[in-house]
């Protein structure tokens, strides 16, 4: 079972979207500051509405704690979530319905 590591920022509730992009770019500077740039930045859906971005992805929990630890130290807020929106919307891209058809 994967484990994802998610930095939490602020609450999204109410805000428009240039509003709630300002909360990201605001999180994307404090990484920044902390020396700490991605390829691309996930940003992940979240039931209570907090911008939730994703920052490892591990088959071990073990090996996400030196990480955690490093971002934790840092001022960051976490959680750990073992499922993401869309992860089966995803799996079942990768199965194309034609195959079956070969089968």
């Amino acid at each position: 079972m994967r484990t994802h590591v998610l930095i939490v920022g602020p609450s999204y509730r109410g805000l428009a979207f240039d509003q709630r992009e300002q909360v990201r770019e605001n999180l994307r500077v404090r990484l920044e500051e902390q020396g700490i740039r991605f390829v691309e930045y996930c940003w992940v859906w979240d039931e209570q509405d907090r911008c939730l971005l994703l920052v490892g992805t591990y088959e071990d929990p073990e090996q996400a704690t030196y990480w955690m630890e490093a971002l934790r130290s840092m001022g960051f807020d976490l959680c750990l979530r073992t499922h993401l929106p869309g992860e089966d919307a995803e799996e079942d891209r990768t199965h194309d319905p034609a195959d079956r058809d070969s089968e």
